[in-house]
């Protein structure tokens, strides 16, 4: 099983003075803020499986359904793939579904290169995969999206590249542009882009998603203050912050919050300085963009790609697009 893993951490994937640089940038901003990307530790990547999980988390299955009922029809009009390369791959559990696909047209051999910023998790993923499959070969790759390219192995044939689960969505629409630009910089012209949207709809329907009954999203949001608890000697209280995610219509988007309870003060010892906050000021942590149809066009476009193929659900709540260079 190891000789077909090879396992590539970037340099500075875990820089714990980046870490620190950000949180004290976040904290000091005006509107308070920390990137979603530091949400997947080890014990975050864990929370957010059991979210996708959650009856009221519909992007999940519902995503998984389209693959089910599509995937020949998506590595068909992929191509003669020889290379699967995913960014923030997780525990591909869905990803299976496509490797299943893909191996049956791919004469039983085919590389699997899963990228995810938790270096722990992403090994037992990957190990766990080769399990499964003994003809797969992976090149796990631990580092943040903007690092892995450069770090990606050389391929034989065309590659599929996935962005999966409407984590484009954690972009504003000028980042989701230019990190789509990004991996387009790296595709050949024979390369596609299955990238998976949640598509706009009423407030009813997302809000329940991203405040569920169990909680389980309030503390996935609330371990980034644990993590910067543990790692950078800071005494945030939990029990002082409460989650709410609420959908901003005007820009379309779910937005993560962690809500102060009360005026208080935080330590930050690996900064030597104290964070202020009063009763209801929070800190934003994620944003989950929800799309039409033509603002996928538009921003495949800018990215210097067009729309080859896409599959939905029933109920028009989900697309997975299929990009192809212009």
């Amino acid at each position: 099983m190891e000789s077909r893993l090879r396992f590539v951490e970037a340099r500075h994937s875990h820089r714990p003075e980046l870490f620190s640089t950000v949180v004290a940038e976040g904290l000091s901003a005006p509107q308070k803020r920390l990137p979603c990307r530091y949400f997947y530790d080890e014990a975050g990547s864990r929370l957010f499986e059991l979210i996708c999980d959650l009856p009221e988390y519909y992007l999940t299955r519902t995503e998984r359904a389209i693959l089910e009922r599509n995937a020949p029809a998506i590595l068909a009009a992929a191509g003669d793939v020889s290379t699967l390369v995913e960014f923030g791959s997780g525990s591909a559990c869905k990803t299976r579904i496509l490797l299943d696909a893909a191996l049956n047209t791919a004469g039983g051999s085919l590389e699997y290169v899963p990228i995810d910023i938790s270096g722990e998790f992403l090994y037992n993923a990957a190990t766990s995969l080769l399990g499964d499959y003994p003809s797969l070969r992976v090149t796990a790759i631990a580092a943040e999206y903007n690092d892995a390219i450069s770090l990606l192995p050389g391929s034989s044939g065309p590659r599929l590249f996935l962005f999966m689960g409407s984590n484009i969505g954690n972009f504003s629409p000028c980042e989701a542009a230019a990190f789509l630009g990004y991996i387009r910089a790296g595709m050949s012209e024979a390369d596609r882009l299955l990238v998976g949207f949640d598509l706009f709809k009423e407030a009813a329907v997302l809000e329940p998603a991203y405040n569920d009954s169990q909680g389980v999203t309030a503390s996935f949001n609330k371990n980034l203050l644990k993590r910067i608890n543990a790692e950078l000697g800071a005494d945030f209280r939990l029990d002082r912050f409460k989650h709410h995610a609420p959908f901003v219509e005007a820009q379309s988007r779910i937005e993560m919050r962690l809500v102060s309870k009360c005026d208080q003060e935080v330590r930050v010892d690996a900064l030597a300085r104290r964070f202020s906050f009063l009763a209801g000021e929070y800190i934003h942590t994620e944003n989950s963009h929800k799309y039409a149809y033509d603002d996928v066009r538009l921003l495949a476009a800018e990215a210097g790609l067009i729309i080859a193929d896409r599959w939905t659900d029933e109920r028009g709540w989900f697309a997975v697009c299929l990009l192809k260079p212009i």
